[in-house]
């Protein structure tokens, strides 16, 4: 999902900043929706945004991670599923979206191995977004973002999510935890 990152470069760093950030993780084209592409540049770009703009890497990271949520539900999850979920006690709702987002966890982990620990903690082993990355902190935020918006756009707005763990930071896994606020 590099689609809303390059829309949301743009707007937090300008065309030339972004085409170059794109360029140098080995972007050269900009593909279509359905174009599948290669994890080892989408892990070079998020690195190339965290390393080059380390003031607004966050937030930039946010809010592609809101749009390429709502891409989800546009596409993975129609509004009759949604309503439905709604409907349902929160624990109940979040046990069926997590088995139905182990279906597509492709598009966010790559190659890496998702798993469903509990219903409220997912996690993402061998994270090819962090391969080879080392930080203080955990760098997964397009990837909460994404886990977050989804599960609050669709089950209830008042859930969070939090990665605890991160391979960049020293964890075995990147480990996102949902709970209620």
């Amino acid at each position: 999902m590099i689609l809303p990152i390059h829309e949301v470069l743009e707007t937090y760093a300008g065309a030339e900043e972004r085409d170059r950030i794109f360029q140098e993780a080995g972007l050269k084209f900009l593909p279509s929706p359905q174009d599948p592409v290669r994890e080892r540049l989408v892990a070079q770009l998020h690195q190339g945004i965290r390393r080059d703009l380390p003031e607004i890497w966050r937030d930039i990271m946010v809010t592609a991670g809101e749009k390429a949520a709502q891409v989800v539900l546009d596409y993975r999850l129609d509004a009759s599923a949604r309503d439905l979920l709604r409907r349902l006690p929160w624990s109940l709702a979040t046990w069926m979206l997590v088995r139905t987002t182990t279906q597509s966890a492709w598009t966010f982990s790559g190659s890496g191995d998702f798993r469903v620990l509990r219903t409220s903690m997912l996690e993402i082993s061998n994270n090819p977004v962090t391969r080879s990355e080392t930080s203080d902190v955990p760098v997964c935020l397009f990837q909460q973002t994404v886990l977050e918006n989804v599960f609050a756009r669709a089950v209830d707005i008042r859930l969070r999510c939090q990665e605890t763990q991160c391979c960049a930071a020293g964890g075995e896994s990147c480990r996102f935890e949902l709970s209620m606020a």
